[in-house]
C-alpha cells in the first residue's frame, strides 16, 4: 500500500476571500491552450476524477487542523488527498490534488509550490487547475468546500529565481509539494511539505482505458504508401458537446475523390468514434459564378470507417467499403501538421 499520511500540524490556513471556483464546463479539454504544465493537456478528458480507482493509489490522505478564515488557531478541519492519473501518452501522469472542509468556517484554498526531489523549500510556482489554462489562473484564494473539489496540480517550468527549471521528468520523479498560508495568515506556522512518490504505472492507472478524442487530434493525417491522400480531422464544439468532421481525399478510378463523414454533436466517451462515410456528385468549381443549386448535388452513402486513437501522433482508421468494390482493412495514419502553435503533446 502507497500511503503518507499528513500530521496534524498547527496553522495551516486562514482568511478570507469571497471568490469561489468555478466548474468546469463539458468540452474544456478542447480548448487550444498550450500549458506551463508538465503533462499533455488531454491527459484527462471529460470530468477529473473525484477519487482513484483504487484506494491503495493515495499518496496522500488526511485530516489536518487548520485555522479558520481570519483566525490564527486551528479551529477548522480539512480533508487532503493527493494521488496520480497515468497519461495516454506512455510515461506522462497528472497529479490530482483533493481538498475538502469537514469541520469550522470557510478556509481558503492555499499557495502551491513544488520542486524535484526531497528539498527544504520549493522555488515552483504550482496551480490548482479544473480546465486546462497557463499562469496565474489556479484556486488559490478561493474557499475549499465542504463536498471537496479536485483540481489538477500544474507547476510553472521556471523557479521564481530563474536558477532551476521543472520539466515531465521530474514531475514523473519523486517531488516535493508544498502548501503554504502566509498570505492569508498571521500565524507563524503556515508552510506544508509533501514528499509525493514517484510515477508507477501499475499503480497510477490512466483515466480509462482507451483514450478520448480531444480537440488537439484535429489536423492533417497520411499513411505510408498513400501518395497525395489523406485524412482532414476537425474535432470541434458545438454548445455543451462535440462532434466529429472528417474528410478523405483519395482518387476512385483514377479520378480525385474527397469522402466525408461526421458525427452528430454527443458527448465524446472513450474509445473508437465511427462515421458514414459519403461522396458527393453534380457540383460545379468553386470559381464558377453559376453555382448548381444544393437539391442538385448528389450524396451517397458509400461505406463508413472508424477512427481510433493510438498516441498524440498516431491514429488508427477502420474502413468499409464493399459497397463500392474497394473492400475493408485498417490503415495506421500518422500526423502531418498541428493546429499552429497547439501540440496534442507539447513535450514531445
Amino acid at each position: 500500500m502507497r500511503r503518507f499520511t499528513l500530521p496534524a500540524v498547527p496553522a495551516l490556513l486562514a482568511a478570507l476571500l469571497a471568490s469561489t471556483t468555478a466548474p468546469a464546463q463539458t468540452g474544456e479539454l478542447n480548448l487550444l491552450t498550450d500549458l506551463g504544465t508538465p503533462f499533455p493537456p488531454g491527459c484527462l478528458s471529460i470530468d477529473i476524477p473525484e477519487q482513484p480507482d483504487d484506494p491503495d493509489s493515495l499518496l496522500v490522505d488526511s485530516d489536518i487542523n487548520v485555522p479558520s478564515a481570519l483566525s490564527n488557531v486551528n479551529d477548522a478541519t480539512v480533508n487532503v488527498q493527493i494521488w496520480r492519473v497515468a497519461c495516454a501518452d506512455d510515461g506522462y501522469s497528472v497529479v490530482l490534488v483533493r481538498m475538502a472542509q469537514l469541520a469550522g468556517d470557510p478556509v481558503v484554498i492555499p499557495q502551491v509550490y513544488a520542486e524535484a526531489g526531497d528539498v527544504d523549500r520549493p522555488f515552483h510556482e504550482a496551480n490548482l487547475l479544473l480546465i486546462p489554462a497557463a499562469g496565474n489562473v489556479g484556486a488559490t484564494g478561493g474557499i475549499i468546500t465542504n463536498a471537496g473539489t479536485t483540481w489538477m496540480l500544474a507547476v510553472e517550468p521556471t523557479s521564481i529565481d530563474g536558477q532551476t527549471t521543472f520539466l515531465p521528468e521530474d514531475y514523473n520523479e519523486q517531488f516535493t509539494v508544498e502548501f503554504t498560508w502566509e498570505a492569508y495568515s498571521g500565524s507563524e506556522d503556515v508552510n506544508f511539505p509533501v514528499l509525493l512518490d514517484r510515477f508507477e504505472p501499475s499503480l497510477d492507472p490512466p483515466q480509462f482505458d482507451e483514450p478520448v478524442l480531444n480537440g488537439r487530434f484535429t489536423g492533417q493525417w497520411v499513411a505510408e504508401g498513400r501518395e497525395r491522400q489523406g485524412l482532414v480531422l476537425q474535432v470541434a464544439e458545438t454548445g455543451d458537446a462535440n462532434f466529429l468532421f472528417a474528410i478523405f481525399f483519395t482518387y476512385l478510378d483514377g479520378a480525385p475523390l474527397w469522402v466525408t463523414g461526421n458525427t452528430t454533436a454527443i458527448q465524446f466517451q472513450p474509445g473508437p468514434i465511427s462515421v458514414d462515410a459519403f461522396r458527393f456528385d453534380g457540383g460545379t468549381f468553386f470559381a464558377d459564378p453559376n453555382q448548381a443549386p444544393g437539391n442538385a448535388i448528389d450524396q451517397t452513402l458509400i461505406g463508413d470507417f472508424t477512427i481510433s486513437v493510438i498516441d498524440c501522433n498516431t491514429i488508427q482508421l477502420d474502413y468499409d467499403f464493399t459497397d463500392i468494390g474497394e473492400g475493408s482493412g485498417t490503415l495506421v495514419l500518422t500526423r502531418l501538421v498541428r493546429v499552429a502553435g497547439y501540440d496534442c503533446n507539447p513535450w514531445e
